[in-house]
């Protein structure tokens, strides 16, 4: 090992870019498509938050931070924020080498544990209850699809405060057509899982309601609606709207099958690609899906006759095949999450094939990370088709094009460089 491999031991990089001694077998500095680890130890725990005496957040150190089940990431600018699924908390990497709280007491529930300030929760003092997705608004507050809970909560960085933005935290399906609150502050809308959120250009608020079996929308004046799925009654699950049809015509005639129950885990994942379509991931159905906006390019502002969903990426049945050829006729096994860059490219959480596909610009899918049907826990430092991965749950990309890997069974968040 040279000298310069073990310095590295030590070296946080940018966003912690932290190479391990056992990573270093190969060059002294990994190159393009080498996978690094980035936070956790391997170790299945949680950090609770920690404050000092003024009540500011003390950070650890990011070889020493652990994680229970991370499940996604998100960027806001440079600042990579990490979803500690099991540790009920939204933790985030700064570029000093430690790791912060920035919502959650990392125990389960829905409750505030200090006293609320102008009727809101202070983040480090709320509890959430499995938090599944994060995004950020215009604005540039964290948006949280607290799935447990049932809500979408909102944390705004300049009062560090968590609130509820839509959600009753029953879990059911209602509301379409209206308001999240009433004017007497009523809550007016149930989700049953909502597991993803993403935006689209015009500021529309899009979820994965995941058990319900459909994808909603909150329109920028507030109005809810569904957009994709059909749940003809809700309830605990929505088990009439399980399915798989529609290809071809109106999404909303469509039927989707996400999981619902106590058994479910986190599933059906949102990305919108660059020309206003909203991808999401079909994930008990093993496929990616794609809702096609009509004429007027704004899902959900039109006639929802001319939004049409298609497959895009499987052919409906859990396996392993299709490498090199097109996506279409590929086999995914319980697909969670995507990711989609600047020009085109999806990046695909293969979760039960314990890798990450990838999709070019002309449909022809590969494996980007991870051997393909064999779970484990190995290859920092070098290529990253030749690692192990075990169950990942999420994809996101940093804007310096590197991917962000949840590797959740192995409690880590892993990179492929750029």
């Amino acid at each position: 090992m040279s000298g310069l491999c073990m310095k590295r031991e030590l070296l946080v990089v940018g966003l912690g870019l932290l190479l391990s001694a056992a990573g270093c077998s190969g060059p002294d500095r990994p190159g393009h498509g080498d996978i690094v680890g980035v936070l956790g130890t391997g170790e299945q725990a949680t950090d609770p938050p920690t404050l000092d005496a003024a009540g500011k957040p003390l950070g650890i150190e990011l070889a020493k931070a652990r994680l229970d089940s991370p499940v996604d990431m998100a960027f806001k600018g440079d600042t990579l924020f990490v979803i500690d699924w099991n540790g009920h908390k939204i933790r985030r990497l700064d570029a000093d080498g430690f790791v912060y709280p920035v919502v959650g007491t990392g125990i389960e529930g829905d409750a505030c544990e200090s006293t609320l300030i102008d009727g809101a929760c202070p983040g480090l003092s709320a509890e959430v209850n499995h938090p599944a997705d994060i995004t950020f608004d215009a604005q540039g507050a964290l948006l949280i699809a607290a799935w447990h809970n049932s809500k979408l909560k909102l944390y705004d960085f300049a009062s560090q405060s968590l609130h509820d933005l839509c959600g009753s935290g029953l879990r059911d399906y209602l509301g379409d057509g209206g308001p999240c609150f009433g004017d007497d502050g009523a809550e007016l809308v149930a989700f049953d899982l909502p597991s993803s959120v993403a935006f689209d250009s015009a500021g529309n608020l899009f979820i994965a309601d995941q058990a319900n079996q459909v994808i909603r929308r909150r329109a920028t004046d507030g109005t809810v609606s569904t957009v994709c799925g059909s749940c003809p009654k809700g309830g605990f699950g929505c088990p009439l709207g399980v399915g798989y049809t529609g290809d071809g015509g109106p999404a909303k005639s469509a039927q989707l099958d996400n999981g619902l129950g106590q058994a479910a885990l986190p599933a059906g994942k949102l990305a919108f690609d660059p020309a206003g379509n909203l991808l999401f991931a079909d994930t008990y159905n093993h496929v990616v899906r794609k809702l096609s906006p009509g004429p007027d390019s704004i899902i959900g502002d039109g006639d929802p006759n001319e939004e049409i969903i298609e497959t895009i990426v499987g052919r409906g049945i859990a396996g392993l095949a299709g490498d090199g050829g097109q996506a279409r006729d590929a086999e995914l096994n319980h697909p969670t999450d995507l990711a989609i860059a600047a020009d085109g490219t999806l990046y695909i959480a293969d979760r039960g094939n314990h890798c990450v596909r990838r999709v070019d610009a002309h449909g022809i899918i590969s494996t980007f990370a991870g051997k393909c049907g064999e779970p484990g826990s190995s290859g920092d430092g070098g290529p990253a088709t030749g690692a192990l991965l075990d169950e990942p749950f999420g994809v996101a990309l940093a804007p310096d094009g590197a991917l962000y890997i949840a590797d959740t069974l192995n409690q880590r968040v892993r990179k492929v460089l750029p």
